[in-house]
């Protein structure tokens, strides 16, 4: 599951066709931390490293690790969908966020009920 961090950090970098390779040398932060926060591995990073990843690309911090108001996303697949708002920051539920581990058993839930119907269908 990848991130809002990492799908900002990935657009910005390629739109301004920087390497992930070179935004290491320029940020210092190393070219497998980069990989590891755009591909999902890595979810959280400290505030150091994410104002050297910033400078590195000229922006705010800020513009990393908000949403992009602008995305348009064209999600079919619904654990695909799930996934996505589930990588927001600010999830909640009854006013309060959720948790990784929140996360991960809505997610595991949804796996189950979606197994049960693809078991139901395929009968």
């Amino acid at each position: 599951m990848i991130s809002i961090l990492g799908q900002n950090l990935k657009r910005i970098r390629e739109s301004k066709k920087i390497s992930a390779y070179k935004l290491a040398q320029i940020s210092g932060v190393g070219n497998s931390t980069i990989s590891q926060i755009e591909s999902g591995k890595r979810q959280t990073l400290n505030v150091s490293t994410i104002e050297k990843l910033a400078s590195a690309l000229n922006v705010e911090p800020n513009q990393l690790i908000n949403p992009e108001e602008t995305i348009e996303y064209e999600l079919t697949d619904f654990e695909e969908i799930l996934s996505t708002v589930l990588s927001s920051v600010d999830v909640t539920f009854e006013d309060k966020l959720l948790s990784e581990s929140e996360k991960d058993e809505i997610l595991l839930a949804v796996k189950i009920a979606l197994k049960f119907i693809q078991d139901k269908r395929n009968k």
